[in-house]
Order: C-alpha cells, then sequence, then structure tokens
C-alpha cells in the first residue's frame, strides 16, 4: 500500500510545480510588457530640453474645432432663444394675472349690479296694482283736431265773425 500512496503525491507535487512554473513565466512576461511599454513611450516623448521650455513658456493656442465652435454657436442661440421664452412667459403671466384681477373686479360689479335689479324689482312688486275702474279717463279737450282746424281756414275768412266766436265755444 506504500507504494499506490507515493505515486499519488508525486503527481500532486509535479502539479504543483508545473503551475508554479507557468505562474513565474506568466509575471515575468508581464513584467517585460510593463517594462517595454514605458520605455517605449519615455523614448517617444523625449524632446530637446530648449523645445521643452518654449514650449512651457509660451502656451499655443488652442486648436480651432470647426465642429466645436460650431456646437458652441449653437449652444449660445439656443440660450438666447430659451431667454426669450423666459421673457415671453413672464410677459403672459403677468398680462393673466392682470386679466384674471378684472375678471374679479367684473364680476364683483355685476354681483352688485344684480342686487340692485333685484331690489327694484322687489319695490315694484310691493306696489299694489291699481284696479282699471278707479283710473279715470283724461278729460276730453274742447279744442278742434288740427285736421278740422286747418280746412276750416278758408271756410273762417268768408265766414262772419259770429261765427268765429261760436266756433271757439264749442
Amino acid at each position: 500500500m506504500d507504494a499506490l500512496q507515493s505515486e499519488p503525491r508525486r503527481t500532486v507535487n509535479v502539479s504543483n510545480r508545473q503551475l508554479n512554473t507557468r505562474l513565474l513565466v506568466g509575471a515575468v512576461a508581464a513584467l517585460l510588457i510593463v517594462a517595454g511599454a514605458f520605455v517605449w513611450r519615455v523614448t517617444a516623448t523625449t524632446t530637446p530640453l530648449a523645445q521643452v521650455a518654449s514650449q512651457t513658456a509660451s502656451p499655443a493656442p488652442p486648436a480651432k474645432n470647426p465642429v466645436l465652435d460650431e456646437l458652441v454657436e449653437t449652444t449660445k442661440a439656443l440660450e438666447a432663444s430659451q431667454q426669450q421664452a423666459i421673457d415671453q412667459l413672464q410677459v403672459l403671466q403677468e398680462l393673466l394675472t392682470t386679466q384674471q384681477a378684472e375678471a374679479r373686479k367684473s364680476s364683483g360689479q355685476v354681483a352688485a349690479l344684480n342686487a340692485k335689479l333685484e331690489a327694484l324689482q322687489q319695490s315694484f312688486a310691493s306696489i299694489p296694482a291699481v284696479p282699471a275702474e278707479d283710473v279715470a279717463p283724461p278729460p276730453r279737450s274742447r279744442a278742434k283736431p288740427a285736421a278740422a282746424r286747418s280746412r276750416g281756414k278758408a271756410h273762417r275768412v268768408a265766414s262772419s265773425r259770429k261765427t268765429r266766436v261760436a266756433a271757439k265755444r264749442h
């Protein structure tokens, strides 16, 4: 039995060694890649010291990007139109407030007029109605109607003075 137990231990030891070796190789490879990238970055960006000094002394103007410029202009136009819309809304709110106040005032005036009208209707309703029999007909005047006067003008000229006096009496 001892022979059988020693064989599995050997396979475990061998597999652990292989795993350790693989991890070590992977770590070394990763270290080499990182070191190579660092060296490449340093050598690619090395510039003479005079160029570095001139670049730090006077910063270069930013490069013009037409798309960015267009976006900035569009944003400014949008802000301006938003401000105009806000101003118009404020004016409309003021107008609405004014109209609401006028409507309330008019409503109050209409209510007051309705109250006065109702009071007048009640006062007319409280007056007793006069029967038609109690009302006396207006007295008739004894004057001649206008048509009779105009017809009789020519006749009067021809008639005597007595006729005129008699006509006035009737």
